[in-house]
């Protein structure tokens, strides 16, 4: 073996980084390795929402989800301290526009079920979930189309400049220690005995006592004899970016979406609009007409001002998908040492601090505290 570590780290997205960061701050060695560049798939092509999930689901996904936003703000105000870079979280609120009867019924639902869910430092009454009118939800947004049944609103979604958190934590790493190996794709894993001993590349070995599988949609391509038991696969976003700086009937503070398109704004008045969710697409980053076209269209129906935006902008990223679109999270049955902490799907950037936190227990104290059990790998149902 070529490199010896306590911990190699396989992948090198938002998950592979903020895993190599936090044990690294543990005191171990650790190895990165990344096939392209650190968090240059699809990391960096989100949009950077972070937003709980339907109240009405309080299983231990939804309890995972929950902890990871809530560490947010004190996540990127470390990273911050750490490095000089700002991730530059902001707590802006949503606004989901609800165009038919059944989605509004589900809003409903949703309001009802998080009435004793308050938002955090907010005043004491405000609900976390709320239907608003149309005429309501169009004085916190004036651009915003009223040609709706509803409007609902999450006080506490949030946004996150993701480029930026993405260069935080690879400062974090590299200031920490972290062995850092670009353009580097793990071919094969080293099991003996049933236990994890290294991986390779094309043309390096790498030994360690641990290591963790984060490769996001490559995942299980890297080795035949744990892909079975991890099955990822691509799934296509694509997102536009618009220039909207100089138009006032475009400005827009909180997210606002609907079901398959959401606009966010930046601070220079960027807008971008996302994402496409094709789970056929392969490993194939083109961005396509139909998906461009559909994109603007429901754009232009949640804020008609952006028709005189200019386009600033397109790309893709491939998510992790997985069948039953859970990630895969734990230690792999059957190999000692080796954890797996993969297809995160949509929520790769909101679950990173407490994937982080979790493969931290499993390593150093051998277990979680926190229920695994609905993402397993290995797991048939």
């Amino acid at each position: 073996m070529d490199t010896t570590s306590d911990v190699i780290v396989v992948g090198g997205g938002v998950i592979g980084l903020s895993v190599a960061d936090r044990l690294a701050r543990e005191g171990l060695g650790v190895t990165l390795l990344e096939r392209g560049l650190c968090g240059r798939e699809a990391s960096w092509a989100s949009a950077g929402i972070l937003k709980p999930s339907n109240p009405n689901r309080r299983g231990p996904m939804q309890q995972i989800q929950r902890a990871g936003l809530h560490t947010f703000p004190a996540y990127c105000a470390d990273l911050r301290e750490r490095t000089g870079i700002d991730p530059e979280y902001a707590r802006c609120g949503s606004l989901e526009l609800l165009f038919n009867d059944h989605r509004y019924r589900m809003a409903l639902s949703e309001q009802r079920a998080s009435a004793r869910q308050t938002v955090a430092d907010g005043p004491g009454d405000d609900l976390e979930w709320q239907v608003l009118e149309p005429v309501d939800a169009a004085e916190l947004e004036p651009g915003i189309s009223r040609d709706c049944l509803g409007v609902l609103l999450c006080r506490s979604a949030a946004q996150v400049r993701n480029p930026r958190l993405l260069k935080a934590l690879q400062a974090a790493c590299r200031t920490g220690g972290v062995r850092i190996e670009e353009h580097s794709p793990v071919t094969r894993l080293v099991i003996d005995a049933d236990r994890i001993r290294g991986v390779e590349t094309e043309t390096r070995r790498f030994a360690a006592r641990w290591a963790v599988l984060a490769a996001g949609a490559w995942s299980s391509q890297i080795d035949p004899r744990v892909g079975s038991a991890i099955p990822t696969y691509p799934v296509r976003g694509q997102v536009v970016l618009l220039d909207a700086s100089d138009l006032p009937g475009a400005r827009f503070s909180h997210i606002v979406d609907r079901k398959g398109c959401y606009l966010v704004r930046r601070r220079e008045g960027l807008v971008l609009i996302g994402a496409t969710v094709e789970h056929e697409s392969g490993f194939d980053r083109r961005n396509t007409p139909g998906g461009v076209t559909q994109l603007m269209e429901d754009a232009l129906t949640l804020l008609p001002g952006l028709a005189g935006a200019g386009v600033a902008g397109m790309w893709s990223g491939l998510r992790p998908g997985t069948p039953d679109q859970r990630p895969y999270l734990g230690p792999l049955p059957g190999v000692e040492g080796l954890v797996v902490a993969t297809g995160h799907y949509r929520t790769g950037l909101a679950l990173a601090p407490v994937t982080a936190e979790i493969v931290r227990d499993l390593l150093v104290c051998g277990r979680s505290e926190r229920d695994l059990s609905r993402c397993r790998p290995g797991r048939t149902t």
